[in-house]
This record gives structure tokens, sequence and C-alpha cells, in this order.
């Protein structure tokens, strides 16, 4: 193999000026000394004596010239040939508005020890501190390592030996897939983000927070409990300032067609019954800074109670009876919430999931919140009896901010499903 390197070098890139200097550069990119190695002119054309230009390791300024010949044998009339071409591109170089420290030479002729040295003599000169030179043999050892075979392949067609591809993937074998890897999942993010900003402008289906206890409890550790969330600063252009929306126990408590005094009659706690409400704010947005919360009830819901909790989840959803227009999900970016429940439910709480649409918008745990115990009464139109707010309202609150904020800028929610292909029963048919 070391032979058919040193042939490839002497002819196989004869006349082709941009692949030497294109070899030339890769092999110099495997020099740690060399930084941000780049070409002067990489289609070709006047380069004022410079092929290649870098950067040496404390900083100097790098020229690089290419002096190759066709069919090279190392004659002595060749080496005069590279020898003068060596001068004039250092002249060049040198005679630079920005004028280099340290000025590197390829060639594919093979040149003694004393010939390079009286060459880097000769550069020393014109005041060039450092000077290397990279003939056929330092070429050819560069293309034989393990760091080389890659360009090697490339620009002499050299193929590897099973002992070679051994060695290259013992090298880079990490380094190559991490590459992949991080190509295909750079990739995936994207048509992730595409396949959101189209699904966007979808109604909202629902909207959900579902909060997750720090263990299983049994409905008499919960016994009564409020949830509520308030989400604000919506599209101002369907006239909804906010939405309000939420749970709580005794499964009437939220009908509008049940007395008082039937729902007082109705036994307490999460076990027995539990009932849901949605509220919308709607707002003049000429007189919204002059308006209080004025909440119209869009529905109530009544369900069985629970005998053991891990989840609570209260939703915001799409009436499909209700007349458009409806809110998207895009009309609940870049707004607030904030949650209100009891204390005592506070408390079980360890993480928060927010989703919307088949998508998973957010997640919250505990070193994302706190529990607000300052002293706060929520505007919400249900009607909650006194020994129930013996246990009051508290707020949950981030960490890092005065309320929950939706920003699809920052982050692409997580698609929680994947949409099947249809059967065609009939392309067997069609294809016959």
């Amino acid at each position: 193999m070391p032979y058919k390197t040193d042939e490839k070098l002497k002819n196989y890139l004869d006349t082709n000026q941009l692949h030497r200097e294109q070899i030339c550069l890769a092999i110099l990119s495997l020099d740690k000394r060399f930084n941000n190695v780049r070409p002067r002119q990489p289609r070709g054309g006047a380069d004022g004596g410079r092929d290649i230009e870098a950067t040496y390791e404390n900083g100097q300024l790098v020229y690089g010239a290419v002096g190759f010949i066709n069919q090279a044998n190392d004659s002595k009339e060749q080496k005069k040939r590279i020898k003068s071409k060596f001068k004039d591109d250092l002249y060049y170089a040198v005679n630079n508005k920005n004028k280099p420290s340290v000025f590197v030479f390829f060639t594919n002729l093979n040149f003694t020890t004393k010939e390079k040295n009286s060459l880097i003599e000769e550069s020393k000169k014109f005041g060039i501190i450092y000077c290397d030179i990279f003939d056929r043999e330092r070429l050819r050892i560069e293309l034989d390592s393990s760091r080389g075979f890659s360009i090697r392949f490339q620009y002499l067609n050299i193929p590897l030996s099973v002992p070679e591809q051994k060695s290259f993937f013992t090298q880079w074998g990490n380094d190559i897939q991490s590459v992949i890897s991080t190509g295909f999942y750079r990739t995936e993010n994207v048509l992730n983000r595409l396949l959101f900003l189209q699904e966007v402008n979808n109604p909202i289906d629902n909207f959900t927070l579902s909060f997750e206890m720090d263990k299983t409890y049994l409905s008499e550790d919960i016994g009564h409990f409020r949830l509520f969330c308030i989400l604000k600063s919506l599209n101002m252009a369907l006239k909804i300032r906010s939405i309000l929306f939420g749970n709580s126990d005794k499964s009437d408590r939220m009908r509008e067609d049940v007395s008082e005094e039937h729902i007082l009659m109705q036994p307490i706690g999460i076990k027995y019954g539990i009932s849901g409400g949605q509220w919308n704010e709607y707002s003049d947005i000429a007189n919204k800074a002059e308006e209080e919360e004025k909440y119209t009830r869009i529905c109530s819901s009544s369900s069985v109670g629970r005998n053991e909790v891990k989840f609570l989840n209260i939703s915001y959803n799409r009436d499909i009876l209700l007349i458009p227009p409806y809110l998207s999900l895009k009309d609940i970016d870049d707004t607030f919430y904030i949650i209100c429940l009891n204390k005592s439910l506070a408390q079980k709480i360890k993480a928060i999931h927010v989703y919307s649409n088949g998508y998973k918008l957010k997640e919250y745990h505990l070193s994302d919140f706190f529990i607000d115990y300052s002293e706060y009464t929520p505007n919400i139109p249900v009607k909650f009896f006194n020994k129930e707010l013996d246990d009051p309202w508290v707020r949950i609150r981030p960490k890092m901010a005065t309320s929950f904020h939706i920003n699809f800028s920052n982050e692409t929610p997580k698609r929680l499903f994947v949409s099947n292909l249809v059967t065609d029963s009939l392309e067997i048919h069609r294809e016959k």
C-alpha cells in the first residue's frame, strides 16, 4: 500500500490543480498545530502566491503553496523547477499586505533533508519564523495513517485494506456514529418543529393540566378538593380575554339547574363524585382596562368519584356544538396562567404536566414551582361552603416568574401520537 500511495502521488492528480490543493489542505488540517485551515482560491484563479491560509499554534498567520509536477520522477530538472516555484511563491507571500510568519510548501517530489533545509534557510532570509515542507514521502506517511485513509480514498481512489478498515474504525468509529446520530436528531427536531407549526392553527380540542401526586392516595386522604386554572392574555381578536376551568368534589356543584341546598346535602369528598366547569371571560378591546373579571359559563360536567388518586386532571374542552370562531393552539402562545387550589391538595402535588391537542406542552417538577400561601380569594363563580374554605385557597407559582408561561418560540411541544397510514385493500387489484 505505501508503494501504491507513493506512485499515485507522482501522477494521479496530473493537471488537476483543484484536487491537488484540496488534498494538501486536508492533510494540513490533520496537523493540530494549524487551525482555521482554508483555501485561498477554492475554485482556482490568481492567489498571490498562496493556495492555503491558516493560523499557527500561537496565532501567527500561515500561507501555504502547492508545487506539484506532472509525472513526478525526482529528476534534477524537476527539482530545479519546484525549488524555483518555492522561491517565487515565498516572494509573493511575504510581499503581501499581510505578511505571514509561517510558510508551508507542498510538493509531490521527494527532497533530501539537505535540500529541505536549504529551502527553509531561504525562507528565513525573508523574515519567515517557521517554514515546513511536505514533500511526497511526508504526504505519503500522512495518507497511509488511519487519520489520512479517508483523504487518500477521496483524492487518490485507493481503497482501504481490511486491516486499514479495522484501524480506521477503531480510531474514528465512535466519532462517526456520534455525527450520524446528531445529524438524525437535528433533522428529526426540524421535522417535528415544522409539523407543530402546521398543526398549531388547529382549533383547541382540549387544554389539560394533569397534576401528579407524590404518591397514590386513598380518597379519604384527599377529601374535599378544588382545583382551577385561569389562562390569561388570549387572542383578543376573538374577544376572549381569559378562560377559567377546573374541578371540585360534589358532582352537582357546578350545575346551574340545582339548588344550593341540594349541593350542600351532597357528601363531601372526591370519593362521592367530581364536578367540572369551564368559563370564558369576554372583553371589549377598547374598554378592557376598566372591566372586572366577568366569566360566562360555557359548560359543566358531573362524574363518578375516585377511590384512589395518583393523578388529577382539569381540562378546557371545545364543545363541537358551539359556533365558530374557536380558540386555536396558536392563540394560547405567549399566554400566562395561574393555578389556584386548596392548601391540603397543593401539598400533595409533585409534578404538573400540560397537554393540548395531542401535544405535551410543558412539564414542571417540584424544583420548578412553589406553593404561595399568601391570602388569596380567586374570582371563581362557584359556591364553596365555610367548612370547605377552612382549607384555604393557595396558588402554585413557578420559581422563576410570577405565573406560568406558554411560549412556543423557546420549545417545540412533544407530539404524543403517530398518524397511521390508511390501508388500501384495492391496491392489489389496481396493480393487476
